[in-house]
This record gives C-alpha cells, sequence and structure tokens, in this order.
C-alpha cells in the first residue's frame, strides 16, 4: 500500500527554508520601504515650499516653515505683509489665514519618519515674504533643511533643500552615497 502526505521532517526542512529566505529579504524590504518614505517626504517638503511661496504672493501676505520637533513641520501663512525675513512681526499672528496646526495638533508635512537638520529646528523659523524674500527668522540666513534617516545617509541616503535669501529659488540636492557628496538636482 502506497502511504500519502508530508512527513513531519519535510515540513521543518520546508520552514528552515523559508526562515532563511525570510531573513535575507527582510532587510532589504526595509531599506526600500526607508528609502521611499525618505523619497516621499522630500517631494512634500518642495512641494509645500512652492506652495508657500505661491500662497504668499497670491494673498500679498508672509508664510512661515515651522519645525515643532525634529520630526515634525507644519506652516503658517497670514495676510500680514513683511518686507523682511529678520523677526516675524507682531502683527502676524493676527492676520493668520491658515494654520493647520490649529485644526489638527499633529499635522505634518513629513511622514514623522524622516529626520529634520535645520537652523529652523533650532533658531528660528523660516520666513517667506511676499516680495520674494526667504530666510531664517533671527539668523537672517538662508533656509536650509536636510532630510534623512535617523542621520544615516551611508544606508538611507538624504535630501537637501537650501532656499535663496533674495529669490526665493529653491536648490535641490541628493546625496550620493557613493563619493560622500551632495549632487544638485533639477
Amino acid at each position: 500500500m502506497k502511504q500519502r502526505g508530508v512527513s513531519f521532517l519535510e515540513i521543518i526542512v520546508v520552514v528552515a527554508i523559508l526562515t532563511i529566505v525570510g531573513a535575507f529579504v527582510s532587510p532589504s524590504i526595509m531599506d526600500w520601504r526607508g528609502k521611499r518614505s525618505l523619497e516621499s517626504d522630500y517631494a512634500a517638503l518642495v512641494s509645500s515650499i512652492d506652495f508657500l511661496k505661491t500662497r504668499v504672493r497670491t494673498i500679498n501676505g508672509t508664510g512661515l516653515l515651522i519645525c515643532n520637533t525634529s520630526k515634525q513641520l507644519s506652516y503658517q501663512i497670514s495676510s500680514f505683509p513683511q518686507s523682511s525675513t529678520t523677526s516675524v512681526s507682531a502683527s502676524f499672528a493676527s492676520n493668520i489665514v491658515e494654520n493647520p496646526l490649529g485644526k489638527d495638533a499633529n499635522f505634518n508635512i513629513l511622514s514623522g519618519e524622516t529626520s529634520v537638520v535645520s537652523t529652523i529646528c533650532s533658531a528660528g523659523r523660516g520666513i517667506f515674504t511676499t516680495n520674494g524674500l526667504a530666510g531664517v527668522e533671527g539668523a537672517g540666513g538662508a533656509i536650509d533643511i536636510e532630510l534623512n534617516r535617523n542621520g544615516d545617509r551611508a544606508a538611507y541616503g538624504a535630501y537637501r533643500v537650501l532656499v535663496n535669501q533674495t529669490t526665493s529659488f529653491v536648490q535641490k540636492f541628493k546625496w550620493q552615497q557613493s563619493t560622500g557628496l551632495w549632487i544638485e538636482q533639477d
């Protein structure tokens, strides 16, 4: 008589093979997800900066790019027009027309999985004026934002956005892992 079915040993062998294959595949999937999340946050940041510039000029006002924590970016838009990026006018707050944090305290332009390295997270907010100026509050320097995954440029890469102070022109850079240099993007 012929037996049908699977022996216990065959099941153990198949489970062991699947475990070994899973151990190799899982890290590459996690790296892929990390890189896609970083790319998505970079696109969201660039889009938000473009939105701020356009919206500020449309309403003849002022916009702020705000870094609340190392992983949370938000913005505010006021109908009060400023001509300087050194400080935020007292009239800004009384003329706010858009404040996503006012509607949702958890609002974040980014996914929350990306680290933000910028003076707007430590020194002041990024200011966008209707006359095309952009700068860091207080410091008056250019808005310079780096996005990375937990500071690990080698594993995931990184992106950098630099906003010109006098023209608000946005320069976009990508960290080239092979050379360890920033490469300008289109």
